[in-house]
């Protein structure tokens, strides 16, 4: 019978516990769990940032890893907390007039825009539209139509705002933003909610949401097409917002609270490393390779919990299983 000394010309490695950093293709076994181990390659990997102050999931995030915004939410009400992240830790930003939860965002840290969402105190959705200028918000234009659960993209003065649900169900409405105004863009091919967006005005990708979890589109500037199938059917995605259309990332979801990450290329997904913490409705920021993933709701209820991605293929430990 065939060895793997025979094979390899070299012994399996017995450790007590697997290497810090293993190499591509190192066989060990581990002999406190009695495991055998391979070093295979991964995309990407999470780890974890600094706290929320307040634990909160259906909040509207942007900006970058290093420069990011929470915003709003719910910590058991409608929050008018904003949170401004360095890449270390979260401070205090100036508040929402008022409590606003189920919003997206889009810009930065210090250029940001939220939209849509319910406010307090009644829980009414809103076709209100708020920019910040790095210390307070202020007015910005109504949208045509009211929704929540939607998802945007684009900057505080060029910015996308597409899907959600509305007062009387789910739409595919598109609106552009001018810094000013809100006017019609082309309409989504199916009309859901809990959507995840990223890109920008001219160049966006929508994917995941209900009733269609799969569905991934691609926006032009005029109309929207089809693009790769987001791999697992799920809602309530974190996206990186300042992620592109040919480079998105995309972690998290429900209908448990999932763990799992995708990277998009233009024409598919592909898995990447998983979170650290499974979060659905949670926030999102950054790009494909300097991701972040903020708040939103876990096993155990609203998660203060911030995880950072680094993209870029690294190598991890893989159990040897008979299948």
């Amino acid at each position: 019978m065939a060895t793997y000394y025979g094979t390899y010309g070299q012994k399996v490695q017995y450790l007590a516990s697997d290497p810090a950093s293993p190499q591509l293709g190192q066989v060990w076994f581990n002999s406190t769990s009695n495991l055998l181990k391979v070093g295979v390659t991964q995309q990407g990997s999470w780890a974890t940032g600094g706290n929320l102050t307040t634990g909160r999931f259906l909040l509207g995030g942007c900006g970058l890893q290093t420069a990011a915004l929470a915003i709003g939410g719910n910590d058991t009400t409608r929050s008018v907390a904003t949170e401004e992240y360095d890449g270390t830790s979260w401070s205090p930003g100036g508040n929402l007039p008022l409590g606003r939860e189920r919003n997206a965002g889009a810009g930065t840290q210090t250029t940001a825009l939220t939209m849509g969402g319910e406010i307090a105190p009644a829980g009414a959705i809103t076709n209100t539209s708020l920019e910040y200028d790095g210390t307070s918000w202020t007015s910005g234009g109504n949208m045509t139509t009211a929704k929540s659960l939607l998802a945007a993209a684009g900057t505080q003065t060029t910015a996308l705002a597409f899907g959600g649900e509305t007062p009387v169900g789910n739409t595919n409405a598109t609106e552009e933003y001018n810094g000013t105004a809100w006017t019609a863009g082309g309409n989504l091919t199916i009309a859901r909610q809990q959507i995840a967006g990223c890109g920008t005005q001219t160049v966006a990708l929508a994917f995941g949401g209900i009733p269609d979890g799969t569905s991934t589109e691609e926006y032009n500037g005029t109309s929207w097409t089809a693009g790769g199938d987001y791999p697992v059917g799920t809602y309530g995605i974190a996206a990186a917002t300042a992620g592109t259309q040919t480079a998105a990332l995309g972690s998290g979801g429900v209908t448990l609270p999932r763990s799992e990450s995708f990277l998009y290329d233009g024409t598919s997904w592909t898995a990447a490393a998983s979170l650290l913490t499974a979060a659905y409705q949670n926030g999102g920021a950054g790009t494909q390779t300097s991701g972040l993933n903020f708040g939103g709701e876990g096993p155990g209820g609203r998660l203060t919990t911030t995880q950072e991605f680094t993209g870029g293929p690294t190598v991890v430990a893989k159990t040897v299983t008979g299948t």
